[in-house]
């Protein structure tokens, strides 16, 4: 019984020092100087601007009531679904459809799929 009991603590300590080590190889990979280039590129994405009508004087005290109007059919929203990607909200058919056709958004150009596409619930009135 003492036997089992010491090799499987020593195949518990071989297999953590294994991963440990495997571990530490990949975070020595991971911030190397090599690698720099490609972390920026894949981890930045530039922020979009905030729209127009959004942008207020912080010195007012006015309630800035959010478009409803859809950026691509100009009809008010039916449906409305953010675009995670960048942030704007459109009708659902609208942005469906032009995602699956181009794979960016149509007002910043950032790459998108159709898994960013997000519905908003809105509180029924």
């Amino acid at each position: 019984m003492m036997s089992q009991s010491t090799r499987s603590v020593a195949v518990f300590l071989s297999t953590s020092l294994s991963l440990g080590v495997f571990f530490l190889q990949f975070l020595e990979w991971l911030y190397s100087s090599e690698n720099q280039s490609l972390v920026k590129t894949i981890t930045s994405l530039p922020v979009p601007p905030p729209p127009l009508h959004l942008q207020v004087d912080c010195h007012e005290d006015v309630q800035v009531a959010a478009d409803k109007n859809c950026p691509l059919c100009f009809k008010l929203q039916n449906n409305s679904t953010v675009l995670s990607t960048s942030g704007f909200v459109f009708c659902y058919r609208c942005i469906y459809a032009y995602v699956k056709a181009n794979h960016c958004c149509p007002l910043t150009g950032f790459p998108t799929e159709l898994q960013h596409l997000i519905k908003i619930y809105e509180p029924e009135s």
